[in-house]
């Protein structure tokens, strides 16, 4: 079945923690201009997470709401710098990627693991159960400027921004939530990451130090590893020519 879908780019969260903290469906969308709706939308995030826990013997264990609305600051901060290089750099960049991985490991393998990300990380129709992960693999959704993206190419950009999650020192207490061991032990994860680290060696660098894609996304963790404030510094010291207005 091919469907058509809103463009939504989501702050994953692993389809476990979504039924563990029962978290509201609708503080998972943003349109690429808000990542929660307000800062309030995080606190409720925040308080379902801690009401889980038992902070009288484990205190420590608190959630942060600030450290929840950085985190899904920075993913969204990402995703607009994909978005630049696609306007400034090349356009159909993941489309390459994605015939690049089909031509290194496989279509079989590729679908396999991006239907098992798009199960483990659902997007809301997926979550609901409106469509299955496979059926939402086949379709497409439409961006706000109207060009329809098959769903195959968002869930790899999801995929890579996963990795780069798992990557983060800074994001390691809030594991639980987008832990990616599943997908490496059950898909071609580990061989797709390898893979796209090869090809975006070969494609136009882009940024004000001039790296490769994955170089650039990683630059903040590599900057400020143990912090969520030193990273967001980094993005407005090093990024404002790139994102301009947007950031």
């Amino acid at each position: 079945m091919h469907r058509i879908t809103e463009y939504i780019l989501e702050f994953h969260v692993s389809r476990q923690s979504r039924i563990y903290y029962d978290f509201n469906d609708t503080i998972f969308s943003f349109n690429g201009n808000v990542i929660f709706a307000n800062f309030h939308a995080a606190r409720l995030f925040a308080q379902k997470m801690n009401d889980r826990k038992d902070l009288v013997l484990y205190p420590e264990q608190a959630v942060r709401a600030g450290q929840i609305n950085a985190m899904a600051l920075i993913d969204e901060i990402l995703h607009l710098i994909v978005e630049q290089y696609r306007r400034d750099r090349k356009s159909s960049i993941m489309a390459e990627a994605l015939a690049y991985l089909d031509s290194q490991i496989g279509v079989e393998q590729i679908d396999k693991t991006l239907s098992q990300f798009a199960s483990d990380f659902p997007q809301s129709s997926v979550y609901r159960g409106e469509l299955s992960s496979q059926e939402y693999m086949q379709g497409e959704s439409l961006r706000p400027d109207g060009v329809s993206v098959p769903n195959r190419q968002i869930v790899l950009e999801e995929t890579l921004m996963l990795w780069l999650a798992n990557m983060n020192p800074a994001y390691q207490s809030y594991l639980e939530l987008y832990d990616d061991e599943k997908l490496e032990k059950l898909s071609a994860y580990p061989e797709i990451v390898r893979s796209l680290q090869d090809f975006f060696a070969t494609q136009p660098y882009f940024g004000s130090e001039n790296q490769n894609l994955i170089d650039l996304l990683r630059a903040p963790a590599l900057a400020s590893p143990n912090s969520l404030t030193g990273q967001l510094e980094y993005i407005q010291t090093h990024w404002g020519a790139v994102l301009g207005p947007a950031l």
